[in-house]
């Protein structure tokens, strides 16, 4: 059998981890909570345990693994591996996750943040097959996002492209996570939908809440989600005229909301942003991993910089 490769999702609450061929296919999957107080020490060890464990299972399978793929949820220094901090998990500033992971499991290992390892899975396991470029938005409590421009992963010299959650689409909107305000996380994630509606249904309510009442007609909720998906577009116009893709995959929970309600409205507001040329073409569509997506796109990371094809 070839190498296999591990990928590794780490986000606040959980650690995934799957043993996968490179044409994706899962041998073994382990799925664990983490708890926060442990901070990334903890984190850590719950790692080198499951890196371990999978690679005793590619041994049982006569095979051994090739290299090691991290999607680590917080901004991470690229080329180092370094993680720059966790927004949820203290004491992962500045911690060398690449040197240390490799050093313990004596494994090559490739560490990039989870919103561009997510846009490679989708690329290669998922609705991106098959497109040399596309934009993938991961609406989730916030909004990531990532580039493949000519079949390279777009990058940014401090590895911050893709940052579409914070392209500002209303100067004068909401404030953000990140101090500024009218970003399109503010305006279009699923905590800003949950904040809009309680707001103007006058009660406490998530976005799963109002998309339910949107279906049922609600005109209120209708309102949230039409300001919602046309600051989507926006934005997703601005990608557009700016670096011209042939798909833009929609992911992360609130896109498993009824296509009528987030990606049609989309597909019909991007004629007022884009221009013709660009909009030819253009195809919107949701993403295909889901729960998954994570990790394959870490299995993804693995293959694309580890170079194990």
């Amino acid at each position: 059998m070839a190498q296999l490769v591990i990928g590794l999702d780490v986000g606040g609450t959980k650690v995934t981890g799957a043993l996968a061929t490179a044409e994706g296919e899962v041998k073994r999957l382990i799925r664990e909570r983490t708890d926060p107080e442990e901070g990334a020490e903890g984190g850590f060890r719950k790692l080198c345990r499951i890196v371990e464990d999978l690679k005793e299972t590619a041994a049982s399978l006569g095979s051994q693994v090739g290299v090691v793929g991290v999607g680590f949820g917080g901004p991470v220094h690229f080329e180092t591996g370094t993680v720059y901090l966790s927004h949820h998990v203290p004491g992962w500033e500045d911690f060398p996750l690449r040197e240390r992971l490799g050093s313990e499991t004596e494994l090559a290992v490739v560490v990039d943040n989870d919103a561009n390892a997510g846009t490679l899975g989708e690329w290669r396991f998922g609705a991106g097959r098959g497109v040399e470029d596309l934009l993938y938005i991961n609406i989730g409590t916030g909004i990531g996002g990532g580039l493949i421009s000519g079949g390279r992963l777009v990058r940014g010299w401090r590895n911050l492209a893709g940052e579409i959650g914070h392209m500002t689409v209303r100067p004068e909107g909401p404030l953000c996570t990140c101090g500024r305000t009218g970003c399109l996380e503010a305006l279009s994630s699923g905590s800003a939908i949950g904040k809009t509606g309680s707001e103007r249904l006058g009660r406490p309510v998530s976005s799963e809440e109002v998309f339910a009442l949107a279906l049922q007609g609600d005109p209120i909720a209708r309102s949230v989600l039409e300001e919602a998906t046309d600051a989507l577009a926006f934005a997703i116009g601005a990608a557009a005229n700016l670096f011209n893709p042939k798909r833009v995959i929609l992911g992360g929970g609130v896109s498993e909301a009824p296509e009528e309600l987030l990606v049609r409205p989309v597909r019909e507001r991007l004629p007022l942003y884009v221009l013709p040329q660009s909009l030819e073409g253009l195809e919107v569509v949701r993403a295909q991993l889901g729960y998954d997506a994570g990790v394959m796109g870490a299995v993804a990371l693995g293959l694309e910089e580890g170079k194990l094809l």
